[in-house]
């Protein structure tokens, strides 16, 4: 398609954007992260997690630049949750319980959301072998993360053999005896209580996820909207089934960070010319949602990285005396480690 596709008439394409109505998309960015935020935040009050909105919003900023360096998806989670739990008062454990919840909650979402475009599209159009094929594979691999989770959080019994299967394999690797790497089990084994205790309050009280919901489905709103707009910056106006679904398809290549920089959008593109989009358009809204999208965000978590975490854990200059020699009044919180 890209061999076969005239790159001045994209050029031209997108020369003629509205600035004004494009702009509306990096806003919707910002709103689908401060809702997510909300999500994370109002989980985390469940689990009696004490923590400012303000604390959260910084942090999520920081897990997106993390996840924007390191493939997979949950490396931003980790780290920020690690960050969380170095705060005075907080709950490893239950933070962790909280970001599990919360993106379960987010695939669950997600799982919903691709099932309608689905049904949209196949009362709507005639699906060709291609896009089901694509959204049976993208079901598949969202739906068996989500799965497993939820059993592992569930089930204690299950996470210790899992947790025993891995210090096996441990073990075999460095070659010691199994015996002499069990230091930190009862530590492990605590916190790993104190988790599967704060999905099971999770699960006690259903009705404290009600919140939640509402919350992170504004949040995916947002998400799609931006796309939405980007269209309608460039003229035109298409159905929201296709977006869903060309969302859904490329989002879990986008959470692999600059690793694959580049390829959501040709995925996204790709999969919007199946849908009966003009190339021409398909590739020009893709570059321009990967603007919005991607590397705004990118800019935006870079800057908040540098002020949150090399800031105000690792100062290279005094903030009370302002030497830029070693300095212990320079530590004001805990000192950053990993």
């Amino acid at each position: 398609m890209y061999f076969c596709t005239d790159f001045t008439k994209i050029v031209g394409t997108i020369g003629k954007t509205n600035p004004y109505i494009y702009a509306l998309a990096f806003l919707c960015v910002i709103c689908g992260t401060t809702f997510n935020t909300l999500t994370w935040h109002k989980i985390l009050t469940n689990l009696n997690v004490p923590t400012t909105f303000r604390r959260a919003f910084s942090l999520s900023w920081v897990g997106t630049f993390v996840d924007s360096l390191s493939p997979g998806g949950w490396s931003g989670d980790i780290f920020k949750t690690y960050l969380l739990s170095k705060d005075q008062g907080i709950d490893g454990a239950k933070a962790a319980a909280a970001i599990v919840v919360k993106n379960v909650l987010e695939l669950l979402i997600t799982l919903a959301a691709l099932v309608t475009g689905m049904v949209l599209l196949a009362v709507n159009y005639s699906l060709s072998g291609t896009v089901t094929i694509a959204i049976g594979a993208t079901m598949l691999l969202l739906a068996l993360p989500l799965v497993c989770i939820v059993y592992l959080s569930a089930h204690l019994g299950a996470t210790n053999k899992l947790l025993g299967w891995a210090k096996r394999v441990w073990t075999r690797a460095k070659g010691k005896p199994f015996e002499e790497i069990d230091s930190g089990e009862d530590r492990i084994q605590k916190t790993l209580t104190e988790f599967h205790d704060g999905i099971t309050s999770i699960k006690k009280k259903p009705k404290s996820m009600i919140e939640p919901i509402l919350l992170q489905s504004v949040a995916w709103a947002f998400d799609i909207l931006s796309l939405f707009i980007v269209f309608a910056a460039l003229g035109s106006l298409i159905t929201p089934d296709k977006i869903i679904i060309a969302n859904t398809i490329v989002v879990n290549l986008q959470s692999q960070g600059v690793a694959l920089a580049g390829f959501a959008q040709i995925a996204s593109s790709t999969v919007y010319t199946v849908l009966g989009i003009t190339p021409v358009l398909a590739i020009a809204s893709s570059v321009l949602s990967g603007v919005a999208v991607f590397w705004f965000k990118i800019a935006v978590s870079f800057v908040a990285f540098q002020i949150i975490v090399f800031d105000r854990y690792v100062p290279l200059v005094c903030k009370k005396c302002g030497s830029s020699e070693d300095c212990e009044k320079s530590i004001e919180q805990k000192p950053f480690t990993i």
